[in-house]
């Protein structure tokens, strides 16, 4: 006997699934955006808040979206990729649109989120009930939002917004019908969770999303931070504010290509 031990048969390193590696990117770019400070950003009107505040508000749903793909729940962030598909849409329509016109569209989409705040109050106060807030101060800010018009619509609609937009972002809006039939109770999604694979006993299911490994979500966060950057230097800001965003986002993500300028 020679003494020597038995050599070890090395196992090849397993590789790690597309869906862990896209979420841990997605996560880290959307922390990135996040933690962008635009404090020293002075506000001439409300298109820069707007384009900011949709821009934080789909990286924020991206970060739950990652954390429910990489836990295996990601049947049930279908209202998380919803909102990020809608306020990338909504993002590429304002930077589609002129200077002049944005500031109609921006006031229009405040308009009418301050209607639907009212009329809360209002369905409130019919059942004897009080909501804690002052609408006082929200309802006096002035904005300039007509009542009709093509602008008004496509502020209010999705798809008005979606036909008139630049470059029409069909795959986007394709996408977010299809996510919208499992984010609210509707006869798809009690199809999906409940199945009769044999017409007669029900089976247990969930929905299987179109994006399983986010690869398209990446490339959606990309848009969004892109049209942010586009609407912030059609506002007038300098090309270091304009670009803030992206400049912390693409310093976190794998993907190099042009940027607007």
């Amino acid at each position: 006997m020679s003494g020597k031990k038995p050599k070890t048969k090395r196992q090849p390193s397993r590789a790690t699934a597309p869906h862990l590696v896209n979420a841990a990117i997605v996560q880290r770019t959307a922390r990135a955006v996040l933690a962008v400070d635009m404090s020293d950003v002075v506000l001439n009107d409300f298109v820069p808040q707007v384009a900011v505040g949709l821009c934080r508000a789909a990286a924020a749903q991206s970060i739950v979206v990652a954390t429910l793909t990489r836990t295996g729940q990601a049947s049930s962030a279908a209202p998380n990729r919803r909102l990020v598909l809608e306020s990338t849409i909504r993002l590429l329509w304002l930077s589609g649109l002129p200077k002049a016109d944005r500031h109609i569209a921006a006031s229009v989409m405040l308009s009418t989120d301050r209607k639907e705040t009212n009329d809360t109050f209002d369905y409130l106060a019919q059942h004897g009930r009080e909501a804690p807030f002052d609408p006082v101060e929200m309802n006096a800010v002035e904005l300039n939002a007509p009542t009709k018009g093509p602008l008004q619509d496509q502020a209010r609609k999705l798809r008005p917004a979606v036909l008139a937009s630049a470059s029409e972002p069909w795959s986007l809006y394709a996408m977010w019908r299809e996510e919208t039939k499992y984010a609210h109770p509707s006869g798809a999604l009690a199809g999906q969770y409940a199945p009769t694979h044999d017409q007669t006993h029900l089976h247990a299911g969930n929905p299987d999303p179109m994006d399983p490994d986010l690869e398209a979500h990446q490339l959606i966060q990309c848009l969004a931070v892109a049209a942010t950057q586009q609407i912030l230097k059609d506002e007038g800001h300098t090309p270091e504010v304009a670009s803030r965003i992206t400049t912390a986002f693409r310093a976190q993500s794998p993907f190099t290509f042009e940027w607007p300028e």
